[in-house]
């Protein structure tokens, strides 16, 4: 037996059975002919068949071999987030290879929308998107959603059925003006005389044919008068004249005089069935078994005998739901009769929690008024890890209880507090957060150690969203928690993995970053959270590319992207902050051309929607190279003025600073020394701060400059060598940690500065040797270019004249962007090269090479390293182009 939510699930996305139902060839032809329109809306009021009519045609459409899907919308869906999720797993039912589901809680709508236009891009030829009960999620935003998918350019084989009680409310016009809208309303909907005839029964019917006009006249076709009229006249027999005279004297609401009349002819346990459950949305034996007495229980077996409107709602025929008139009617007699429909709700909501459908518990908690129990279901369910551990709703459920917090003892529901103040965070209500944690920190004292540990882990994560720094403190007790309890619940283990990996990651930890993302990631994966491992491509990338392993990093960001475009999208917010990200990689690498290309869109991408402070960082450097090495500095200029707007805006103070360190910076590096000390004085980048211990640290600084490496490189500018080897050597000397390869780069190039600007032609020219034989300056080129064109001259004249191997000219020469050597039939590679080429080009990774040929992971990126520096490339896919191009491939 499916569990209670996949039934509910299965039914959102199957049109109601059509058996025994009038057929209405009729409008079916209407719907069809000539063509069908991008847009068809059927719109009335309830009862008039539009649910019927729709699920005839996706029928219709089924059996000519087209594609139709369909969604049954409920309140809920009003969120943008959840009427697009709704979209995409209705398109997974039709796909040949359906994405794995999507953990809406972590995932703008943005990128929700982008996930569904990638989705309805892959639907071929054609389909029809059937959005019945359109109106219970009619808002604002959910309106902008679909005028936008009717107004995309590469979704014209895509056509609309919304089956809604009220018109749509978006623009119509162009759509209209180009025949692209079909509306069917209450006219076309009503019943004919003949289908009126076909329903009673045809020839065989009870009345006559005068009888059947008049009332289908009194009806007007309203559909769920005729069936419950039927009912009636079913139950009645030789009464029929009088029941339809009573009908059509009757003066006040049909639906409901015919409720009334429907209903009191039920027997009293079934009546007492349906007043008992009319709160519900629908209902299974199991639920009503869980709700009434054992008299009443034993009416639903009789429920679906009696003709009612009915709708099944699974295959099983396990969850049923009435009709809307009828069910208005059923809750006002139940509020007469003084029937409890909060209590009822409360303790549905209960059964639901405990069947394990905690969705569907929460929405039963909220119908009853009660977010209390909302809180406790959560709190039991695992609290803050429902944001990670569902696909569906999991920020939404703790989005609705925050609109209910004031009525929530929140100190009784820690890890759902906890909850409150992850999702604060991650849609940028900064202060409710703090607000959140700030609650369940005020039992610090007595709480026990599991609650201590959760609250740890989502302090260390709010603060990635707050742009806080984590203290060393905390950062030890995480990994003292992963010690002590190996066996904690699995998103907890992987998250605080995560955070572990990330805060060593900008402390510039490199090796403890690669350890802890690539265990989080195996922890994500083992869990079957996709999404959650997605962002480990973005730590375990960073690390391998500041600790000069850019071939790693490179297969990272390619892993993020294909996986985010398989599983997401192509332009959604992670596919851009990938592509941002990979800029870095190509900007640094000189590929300037492709990494601009990129940038135009990913970075306005990052800078618009959700992200963290690093792919924004990362974003705005690798632009920056890219401007500088283009020689457009006012267009450089440009840039960081956009993106301290956009730091600001999003209260990264950090990013903010390291804008500013750069400004100065390019002042320099343009000879503007007196604006550069002047601005550097103002922005906190002063001569003092120079000599000061912390705002040199480069292990706190993953990217950007500090005070000490701006004023050397002032002072070298203002010919004072003195003093700015004097505070070159202080930087180096007070460092706790390595620095990263970037920076080594940096520092040694600044030392061979000094050398040449001293005449020490000696120590310059070792210096060169050590830094190009001892890292690699090809795959970071851009540190070196960037130094400036003269300076780049300046050290290949050093090295053609002074005694240094002639490898280190060589590579300076390809570093500096200088013609190659012309490539003989061997590519000038070496016969292990030649091999590693061949699996390269049958489009074979870094591991399976290394099966093939006995080598190690290092290795073969050692002999790829060789080759695109041998070939003048950057790429696997340039340096299979120019082996093909030299004859050592087909």
């Amino acid at each position: 037996m499916l569990p209670t939510s996949s039934l509910r699930r299965q039914a959102r996305f199957r049109p109601p059975s059509i058996a025994g139902k009038v057929a209405r060839p009729r409008l079916l032809d209407l719907l069809s002919l000539p063509r069908q329109r991008r847009l068809t809306i059927l719109v009335a009021p309830a009862g008039y068949g539009k649910t019927s009519l729709a699920a005839q045609w996706y029928h219709r459409l089924l059996s000519q071999g087209l594609t139709p899907a369909w969604i049954s919308l409920g309140p809920d869906d009003s969120d943008q987030s959840r009427f697009l999720l709704a979209m995409v797993e209705a398109l997974d039912q039709i796909l040949d290879h359906p994405a794995k589901p999507i953990d809406a809680g972590s995932v703008s709508v943005a990128t929700l929308l982008s996930v569904l236009v990638t989705r309805l891009q892959r639907v071929q030829p054609e389909a029809t998107l059937f959005l019945d009960d359109y109106h219970a999620s009619q808002t604002d935003g959910t309106e902008a959603i679909v005028a936008r998918l009717l107004s995309h350019d590469e979704l014209g084989h895509i056509r609309f059925v919304l089956v809604s009680r009220s018109a749509p409310r978006f623009p119509t016009s162009a759509l209209r003006l180009a025949g692209e809208v079909k509306q069917i309303g209450l006219a076309e909907l009503g019943f004919s005389d003949d289908e009126a005839q076909a329903f009673f029964g045809g020839d065989g019917a009870s009345l006559s044919g005068p009888q059947l006009k008049s009332l289908n006249e009194r009806a007007e076709g309203w559909a769920v008068a005729l069936q419950m009229m039927r009912i009636l006249l079913e139950e009645s027999g030789a009464d029929s004249p009088a029941i339809l005279s009573a009908f059509r004297d009757r003066s006040g609401d049909m639906g409901q005089y015919l409720s009334e009349q429907v209903f009191s002819s039920l027997s009293a346990p079934l009546q007492r069935l349906l007043l008992e459950t009319s709160s519900l949305p629908a209902i299974s034996r199991g639920l009503v078994s869980a709700l009434c007495d054992e008299t009443v229980v034993g009416a639903f077996a009789s429920l679906r005998e009696q003709a009612l409107p009915i709708a099944v709602l699974d295959d099983e025929g396990q969850w049923l739901r009435l009709h809307p008139v009828l069910t208005g009617f059923l809750k006002e007699e139940a509020v007469r009769l003084g029937i409890d429909s909060s209590a009822i709700l409360a303790r549905a909501a209960r059964w639901f929690a405990g069947e394990g459908d905690i969705e569907a518990a929460v929405e039963h908690a909220f119908a009853a008024g009660a977010p209390e129990l909302a809180a406790e279901i959560i709190e039991a369910a695992g609290g803050w890890r429902r944001v990670y551990t569902t696909n569906r709703g999991g920020a939404a459920l703790f989005r609705k209880l925050s609109d209910e917090a004031a009525q929530i003892d929140l100190p009784a529901y820690p890890l759902t507090t906890l909850g409150l103040a992850v999702v604060s965070a991650k849609t940028a209500q900064l202060d409710a957060a703090d607000y959140y944690l700030e609650i369940v920190s005020r039992g610090a004292d007595t709480m026990d150690e599991g609650l201590a540990s959760a609250l740890r882990v989502v302090r260390v994560l709010v603060s990635l969203y707050t742009d806080r720094w984590v203290s060393s403190a905390d950062l030890g007790e995480l990994e003292r928690d992963l010690g002590r309890h190996s066996g904690r619940e699995l998103v907890h283990r992987a998250l605080s993995l995560n955070m572990l990996s990330y805060n060593f990651l900008i402390r510039t930890d490199l090796d403890r970053a690669l350890h802890y993302g690539n265990l989080a990631m195996q922890a994500f994966r083992d869990g079957g959270a996709d999404f959650g491992a997605l962002h480990l491509y973005t730590h375990i990338g960073q690390a391998s590319f500041f600790s000069g392993d850019m071939i790693s990093a490179e297969e990272a960001y390619d892993r993020l992207i294909t996986e985010v475009a398989a599983h997401i999208g192509r332009g959604s917010d992670f596919d851009a902050v990938g592509h941002v990200l990979k800029c870095e990689v190509l900007s640094m690498r000189g590929d300037i051309v492709e990494a601009g290309r990129a940038l135009a869109w990913a970075l306005p991408h990052v800078e618009r929607h959700d992200t963290w402070l690093d792919p924004l960082a990362a974003g705005l450097l690798a632009q920056q190279r890219v401007l500088i090495l283009s020689g457009d500095t006012i267009g450089a200029h440009a840039a960081m003025d956009r993106a301290r707007s956009t730091a600001r805006r999003r209260g990264f103070d950090r990013l903010v600073r390291m804008i500013d360190g750069e400004r100065v910076a390019l002042l320099i590096a343009s000879g503007d020394l007196a604006e550069a000390a002047r601005y550097a004085e103002a922005s906190g980048f002063g001569e003092k701060a120079a000599r000061a211990d912390q705002p040199n640290d480069l292990s706190l600084r993953l990217r950007g400059t500090v005070p000490a490496l701006l004023w050397v490189r002032m002072h070298l500018a203002q010919g004072r060598l003195d003093v700015a080897r004097d505070l070159l050597s202080l930087l180096e000397t007070s460092q706790a940690r390595k620095p990263h390869v970037l920076r080594q780069m940096e520092l040694r190039l600044l030392g061979i500065r000094l050398a040449m600007a001293a005449g020490d032609s000696t120590t310059a020219a070792s210096q060169l040797s050590d830094l190009v034989l001892g890292l690699p300056v090809m795959d970071y080129r851009a540190v070196l270019l960037s130094e400036g064109p003269a300076f780049v001259s300046d050290i290949l004249a050093l090295a053609r004249a002074a005694p240094v191997p002639g490898v280190v000219l060589q590579r300076l020469l390809q570093a500096a962007g200088s013609p190659s050597p012309v490539v003989t039939k061997t590519g000038g590679l070496t016969e292990r090269e030649q091999a590693v080429m061949q699996l390269l080009s049958a489009g074979l990774g870094n591991k399976d090479i290394g099966r093939r040929l006995s080598l190690s992971d290092n290795t073969v990126k050692f002999h790829l390293r060789n080759i695109f520096a041998k070939f003048g490339v950057t790429t696997r896919t340039g340096a299979v182009a120019a082996a093909r191009t030299a004859g050592l491939l087909p």
